[in-house]
């Protein structure tokens, strides 16, 4: 298996075959050309948004017409023409595309609610408002006049969360279809008195697969922004109004638990969002008592490890314009925006709150001048109490400011970032939370060789403080285990605070089909980000490298493809081995437009150990461990289109091992309506699965006790989309989730550093086994989603959620175990929620 798989990946490296031969011209097609610069013209009149390119205005626009195929080859010539015209008055840019097709009834033209993206035809329109070659916005529109935005920071990274208010209109004639936009100057940031702005347009042609741009854009260099070209002509363009209002109300009849049984009590509440201009180069966004009850709910899990499980932000003020403060690697971890409204960290009864309620949250960004950018996050969220009015989670305030200095158009950047938690403990609470926690980021990168390469660098320090009490239970906890009998730094149960650091840096190739990148990280034991961030990973030297190659030309057998090859290893601060991996991994686009993916992975390759697995034992050696992954897709121009994902694993010297099975098909019943079903199965035996730890803490008589875990998991995730107009949809969520485990051969630590495995581990229990469990739940979300005026909008939201873990423990048995869900007493929540978007 191990040579077949070798095979495999190296003949997809080395492939090499006849070009692919090219699509026959339907219209005359402009030669290649390195224009990049184009004209907006004044316009007397405005021209009617309605997706047809008759207004005088776009007889007179200058045309940007020479555009370059990216995809599936690089720098080739398109299939079909594609023109461009811009034009202006005081407050709205207009951009026309006409994008000529010989086959108008072949184009694909999907509805969807706003922000979905679907397989359809697109016209993409990028602005570079400052001309730094760093930020913009993005907007979308596709044949059937859905509308998509996003916004784009460090150059090469986009946000979807982002959304503008702006109009767009698409038509299908029997030339093609136009698409047409009018951009309010207020949404765009810019200097007074500027003259041009960063600009591109790019088309896909969704049945071939084929994306385009003006100017030519290489998908061989690492960057987005800085390849815009340039957009001239403006003259006395004006932001108009830079406050924006949007005021809501919601009512909400929920189901609460209580000490005598269930109660449906009904809610009302209101809130206010504000965008607020502060001079021309400063953005306010505020939040007053906001509400997210339209938001979908987290996936089922079950989590048997030692860390937190972490999940995606779906708030959209926590989503929005937050790229200035993710700065990549060093500050990734650094602000993790679900901190914000948690669950209370000490709510014990299900009759208790279950999310820290935010009074407010502001929002600062923007730019100083001379390359310098700013941003500022600041959140209260308010004092949560359960029974006997017990405080479970105290009132808390939380800042982030980031200051970023570019120069060098961007190609070179030093910045900072720093975090701030302070909350108000009482007696009780202050027993097992940190008073407060500090954090403070330096970090910087430079582009050279012609921006081929990338060196970064970052360093961080943070202290925490607390009660006696609080910052013992945070050495004793999953992220530091000082109690650990081989731990570098010792327990101190009279400390009040704990600080720790880390430092690392980065070299990367941004350019050509053949990449590579080496990451160096050193984190010290006393490292704790996890009031506002999330960094499970301390005392730990860590060296990553990567290499990759991605075809930019199609061959005989496939269209595109993109192969990597890394390599992690870690270590402790003193020294120990603890974990390495060697991945290889290989996906192509075949010339059906079918794809296929696959992943070879080992772990604890040599001298390895397991640092945590003891939950605050001695770190236990590691065997090898491996496993394989295959993905295939099928063509997403059809309108049934299926995924496969099948993977095996093998570790433990044969005492573990596992395989699972998902995959879901998606189906455009039509236009209009879409649907998807994805069940997936898991079963697994672990052989070094934690129990418990029996004995006193820090004694040497403490008992550290695994077992073999026999675990199976299920799930089928349901999504139903019915769009009635861009601006009108409905959705439907559901999974139903069962996961079962039992338990054999009770094992307690014998010998942790032992070569053999068996010579780790011992007999305990006197052949007592621990009880297995049978987990079952059921989430679901339906949403209808109106957009009465642009940037206004009506939703009606029926949430329900079911849990049961006190039957079966140890079965697993699909029928019974699925019907046993439903009988589970349902969580309901209805939800009607209105907002109405002021621009005065």
């Amino acid at each position: 298996m191990f040579r077949s798989g070798c095979l495999l990946l190296f003949s997809v490296f080395a492939a090499t075959g006849l070009a692919a031969q090219a699509t026959p011209a339907a219209l005359q097609l402009p030669s290649a050309s390195s224009a990049t610069r184009g004209n907006a013209i004044r316009a007397s009149k405005a021209p009617v948004v309605d997706g047809r390119d008759d207004d005088e205005v776009w007889r007179l626009a200058p045309v940007m017409d020479q555009f370059r195929q990216f995809a599936p080859a690089e720098d080739s010539d398109p299939s079909f023409r594609t023109e461009a015209r811009a034009a202006y008055d005081e407050r709205f840019l207009y951009i026309v595309v006409r994008a000529f097709d010989p086959h108008p009834d072949s184009i694909l033209s999907l509805l969807s609610r706003r922000d979905v993206r679907t397989n359809s035809d697109q016209i993409k329109v990028l602005i570079d408002g400052y001309q730094d070659r760093r930020n913009g916005i993005q907007l979308m529109l596709n044949p059937a006049g859905v509308k998509r935005d996003a916004s784009i920071y460090s150059d090469v990274v986009e946000d979807v969360t982002w959304d503008g208010i702006w109009d767009g209109a698409a038509r299908v004639d029997s030339a093609g279809w136009v698409a047409e936009f009018a951009i309010p100057f207020g949404q765009l940031r810019f200097k007074p008195g500027q003259t041009a702005f960063g600009f591109g347009v790019w088309r896909d042609v969704a049945r071939l697969s084929e994306r385009v741009a003006w100017p030519a854009y290489r998908q061989s260099i690492q960057t987005l922004a800085s390849q815009l070209g340039t957009l001239e002509g403006f003259e006395q363009i004006h932001r108009g109004s830079r406050l924006e209002l949007l005021p809501y109300t919601v009512t909400k009849n929920i189901t609460e638990a209580s000490t005598t049984g269930w109660r449906h009590p009904q809610k009302v509440a209101a809130g206010l969002d504000l965008k607020l201009g502060l001079g021309s180069n400063l953005t306010l966004d505020a939040t007053v008592n906001p509400d997210f009850g339209q938001v979908e709910v987290d996936p089922a899990v079950l989590n048997l490890t030692a860390f937190e499980i972490r999940f995606e932000e779906r708030r959209p003020f926590f989503q929005e314009g937050v790229g200035l403060f993710r700065c990549g690697g060093p500050c990734e971890g650094v602000f993790y925006t679900r901190r914000i409204g948690r669950a209370p960290q000490l709510r014990g009864d299900a009759s208790e709150p279950n999310v820290a309620t935010i009074l407010g949250a502001g929002k600062l960004t923007g730019r100083l001048g001379r390359g310098i950018s700013i941003g500022l996050v600041e959140a209260v969220t308010r004092r949560e109490v359960g029974l006997n009015d017990r405080t479970i989670e105290p009132r808390t305030n939380y800042l982030v400011l980031r200051a970023l200095k570019e120069a060098r158009q961007g190609r070179s950047a030093f910045g900072i970032m720093g975090t701030a938690v302070n909350r108000d403990t009482d007696a009780e609470s202050g027993r097992f939370l940190r008073r407060d926690s500090y954090t403070f980021v330096a970090q910087g990168y430079h582009r050279f060789a012609r921006d081929a390469w990338e060196v970064m660098m970052y360093t961080g320090q943070n202290v925490v403080h607390g009660s006696q009490e609080a910052i013992a239970r945070t050495q004793l906890n999953s992220v530091h285990y000082y109690q650990r009998p081989d731990h570098e730094e010792r327990f101190d149960p009279t400390r009040t605070s704990l600080r720790g650091g880390v430092v690392g840096g980065s070299l990367t190739k941004l350019r050509g089909s053949v990449r590579y990148s080496n990451f160096v990280r050193a984190a010290g034991p006393g490292l704790e980000l996890n009031d506002l961030g999330f960094v499970p990973l301390v005392n730990d030297l860590s060296v990553r490298q990567t290499l990759s190659y991605q075809a930019l030309r199609p061959r005989a057998f496939y269209r595109r493809t993109f192969n990597q090859l890394s390599t992690e290893q870690h270590w402790t601060t003193g020294g120990l081995s603890a974990g390495s991996i060697v991945s290889a991994h290989a996906s192509a686009e075949f010339t059906n437009f079918w794809g296929g993916a696959m992943t070879w992975r080992f772990s604890d390759v040599g001298p390895s150990h397991c640092i945590a697995c003891a939950r605050g034992g001695p770190a236990v050696r590691q065997s090898l461990k491996q496993d394989v992954s295959f993905n295939l897709s099928g063509d997403s121009r059809r309108a049934i289109i299926p995924n496969l994902n099948l993977g095996v694993s093998r570790g433990d010297k044969g005492h573990s091992h596992g395989w699972n099975a998902s995959g879901d098909v998606e189906m455009r019943v039509a236009s209009q309506f879409s649907m998807s079903v994805g069940p997936s199965f898991d079963s697994r035996t672990d052989d070094q699965q934690w129990i418990t730890n029996v004995g006193a803490v820090l004694s040497d008589t403490t008992h550290f006790t695994f077992a073999r875990l026999h675990q199976r998991t299920m799930a089928i995730t349901t999504r139903a989309n019915w769009t009635v107009s861009p601006s009108l949809s409905f959705q439907l969520y559901g999974q139903p989730f069962v996961s079962t485990g039992s338990f054999e051969d009770w094992r307690e630590v014998a010998n942790a550093r032992a070569r053999r495995y068996a010579d780790r581990y011992r007999a305990y229990g006197g052949g007592a086994v621990p009880d297995g469990f049978n987990v079952k739940q059921f989430n679901s979300n339906a949403v209808m989603r109106w957009e009465y005026r642009p940037g206004s909008a009506l939703f009606v939201v029926w949430q329900q959620g079911r849990l049961q873990d006190d039957r079966n423990a140890g079965s697993f048995e699909f029928a019974r175990d699925y019907r046993d869900i439903f009988r589970a007493h349902p969580n309901n929540t209805l939800l009607v929620k209105v907002s109405y978007w002021i621009n005065p």
